[in-house]
């Protein structure tokens, strides 16, 4: 399976990449698409991501693109501010989904820290709310 994903992104053939990838899960998807990224540190995969956003945007194809920018892809200049803008879209998207706001907190961890500290402190009070027993959002208040 992730080798047919990968020769069919690789050949650009996204509509069928497409196709196979509607038969997995989202987790599937998500563990092949960073398989894939971190075995080849290609940024054609993080653009067939993209393309499925630009035909069905939802909040977990916006939390994979920024996984993918954030860990496999991080060394590319602007990869941590495009996985930012990707992780708060996916809350934008999903505001009720307390898993991507715990995410979105890992951007004031990061050196370019960009989510400032007072931002931090205010969706990790959102997060607590939701989820008291956080680690992740209970290490900002």
């Amino acid at each position: 399976m992730i080798t047919k994903l990968e020769s069919l992104i690789t050949s650009l053939k996204f509509n069928e990449a497409k196709a196979l990838v509607d038969r997995l899960s989202i987790n599937e998807f998500e563990q092949c698409i960073l398989e894939l990224c971190f075995k080849s540190e290609s940024i054609l995969f993080y653009s067939f991501i993209f393309d499925m956003i630009k035909e069905k945007e939802s909040a977990l194809l916006h939390y994979i693109a920024s996984i993918v920018l954030s860990q496999p892809l991080c060394h590319i200049e602007g990869a941590y501010q495009a996985a930012f803008f990707h992780a708060k879209r996916a809350v934008e998207l999903e505001d009720d989904d307390v898993e991507l706001k715990e995410y979105l907190l890992f951007f004031n961890d990061i050196p370019d820290k960009l989510l400032n500290d007072q931002e931090s402190k205010i969706l990790a009070e959102k997060v607590i709310k939701i989820k008291p027993e956080s680690q992740v959002a209970n290490k900002f208040i």
